[in-house]
């Protein structure tokens, strides 16, 4: 239920790798994709996508990388979908403007709706902080 997509994963690693920094160096998405294994174009987009959205820094040309611009502790794991994902719903049918094919007769978008807003409430109680340094 509710799984991790790829790009999450990757973001949260790249976040990882990039605060493990202290002296605050930067990290290029090279170095991320080869020390983690993951496909070197997802982590360049994933990055890049983060750095438009304020959470991370980009320096670009030759030594160049990325860096945090904002404190883990201040970002939560919904503010961190949002900006991969666009939103955060657990259903289609919650982000539609147009009801579904079965919509007059489902008998869960009241509970739906309750569950999702509970889901969002605790992915935006949670920092990535809390979540990377346990």
């Amino acid at each position: 239920m509710n799984k991790m997509n790829k790009k999450m994963e990757y973001a949260l690693m790249a976040l990882r790798l990039i605060s493990a920094r202290a002296d605050g160096s930067l990290t290029s998405a090279k170095e991320i994709a080869e020390q983690m294994h993951i496909p070197f174009e997802v982590t360049a987009r994933v990055l890049q996508a983060l750095s438009s959205r304020g959470l991370l820094k980009a320096e670009y040309g030759v030594g160049g990388g990325y860096v945090l611009a904002k404190p883990l502790k201040d970002v939560s794991v919904h503010e961190l979908s949002e900006m991969l994902e666009g939103h955060t719903i657990l259903t289609k049918c919650l982000g539609n403007e147009e009801p579904c094919e079965i919509s007059n007769t489902c008998n869960i978008t009241k509970p739906i709706t309750n569950l999702n807003k509970k889901v969002q409430d605790f992915y935006k109680s949670l920092s990535l902080d809390e979540v990377l340094n346990v």
